[in-house]
């Protein structure tokens, strides 16, 4: 008998050793019977890992700064364009005024 159960008082010695007999046996036959089997699944993953939303918060505002820039240089070439240029290529120096 083990240490464990030596300290409970039991009414009737042979019944309490023989019914810890049968646990015994019957755990020793479930042991035997039991199919070994090994889980090869891919362990879960964390998704708030993949997503990364530091990185897409930045790749966002990243891409609303292009885009303002983007707007802003339309704007300056629209303005260009509809004063028709402010190019001046006369040369009105004296030596190639003839």
């Amino acid at each position: 008998m083990d240490r464990g159960r030596k300290a409970m008082p039991v009414q009737n010695k042979q019944c309490h050793e023989r019914y810890i007999k049968h646990c015994q046996a019957m755990h020793r036959n479930k042991l035997k019977e039991m199919k070994c089997s090994i889980d090869n699944k891919q362990p879960k993953g964390a998704t708030h890992l993949k997503t990364n939303a530091k990185k897409n918060a930045l790749m966002e505002e990243r891409f609303a700064n292009i885009e303002r820039e983007n707007r802003m240089l339309l704007e300056k070439m629209s303005y260009i364009i509809a004063k028709k240029g402010g190019v001046d290529n006369k040369n009105e120096s004296i030596q190639y005024g003839r």
